[in-house]
């Protein structure tokens, strides 16, 4: 997964814990539909997949072997989403930079990079995005979201959703195929004859691109980070029995570590949140800080 996923084994794993174990996840926030428009056809470009690049060959992570696929055609799934954000890392497993607010993926077995049309099954919401990271490594789970793409699917507060997935060709048109891709193959011992570094052998592509959020970043107030979701749900549940609105649990990975982080907001932007602040240290709260994104 990049420097960020495959060496911390991706976020998808991570739900595990609870999110459902990234299967049967709750409903973790309010319900707020993210701001952004969906994007529509444009905005993605993807050329052929390097078939022997590090990131394109079969890997292992945490004793399940893992088998990319060698073509996208055809390929139109359904399954649930998660996403991640910037606690996830810098680099994708193609070496590229990870931009949280673009409309990006990761995916387990879908060749890298691939151009996919995701749809929220629950809201009708639809974007295209970038597939160029691995993950989630949770297997009831089929694609792991950006900040940007979750947030104009509307699937940021929930955390999870219904999606279908449809393979599009570099230039946004759905790839024609014989059947749909099967599901990845999961060989819990089987070894792998090259497992995929943590850093790709091979230079990433150039001209890749994706979409990107056109809203401007907000403001959040964080309060704690947990390893156990029921830990993080005990904190929003006390928030928002003391009347705070806006409270959400974010999953993440960092070094390796599944973490549920409890943040309020959006804030409104320029003010300071100097009356919630006062409230939260009433509360006992005292680590709490700004994030952005």
């Amino acid at each position: 997964m990049r420097s960020r996923r495959l060496a911390h084994a991706l976020l998808g794993i991570a739900l595990a814990g609870a999110l459902a174990g990234c299967a049967g996840s709750p409903t973790i926030g309010p319900g707020r539909f993210g701001q952004a428009p969906s994007n529509g056809e444009g905005g993605c470009y993807a050329p052929p997949p390097n078939l022997n690049a590090a990131y394109n060959r079969p890997y292992r992570i945490r004793g399940q072997s893992y088998y990319p696929a060698g073509s996208a055609s055809g390929y139109d799934v359904r399954g649930v989403a998660s996403w991640y954000g910037w606690e996830s890392g810098s680099t994708t497993s193609m070496g590229t930079p990870f931009r949280p607010r673009a409309y990006t993926a990761a995916s387990r077995t879908l060749p890298l990079p691939t151009c996919a049309r995701v749809t929220n099954l629950s809201n009708g919401r639809s974007v295209v995005v970038l597939v160029n990271d691995r993950g989630p490594f949770v297997d009831s789970r089929v694609m792991d979201l950006s900040y940007g793409a979750a947030n104009a699917l509307g699937i940021v507060d929930q955390g999870t959703a219904p999606v279908r997935i449809v393979a599009l060709n570099g230039s946004g048109v759905p790839m024609q195929g014989q059947a749909p891709s099967p599901a990845p193959r999961v060989v819990p011992s089987a070894p792998v004859p090259r497992p995929m570094p943590s850093i790709p052998s091979a230079a990433p592509p150039a001209g890749v691109q994706a979409p990107e959020l056109s809203t401007p970043a907000e403001n959040f107030l964080q309060t704690g980070a947990f390893a156990v979701l029921n830990n993080a749900i005990r904190e929003r549940d006390r928030l928002q029995a003391a009347g705070i609105h806006g409270v959400l649990i974010v999953p993440g990975y960092v070094r390796d570590q599944e973490y549920y982080k409890v943040q309020i907001g959006p804030l409104p932007a320029g003010v300071a949140p100097g009356a919630l602040m006062e409230q939260l240290q009433r509360m006992g709260f005292s680590g709490f800080y700004m994030v952005r994104q």
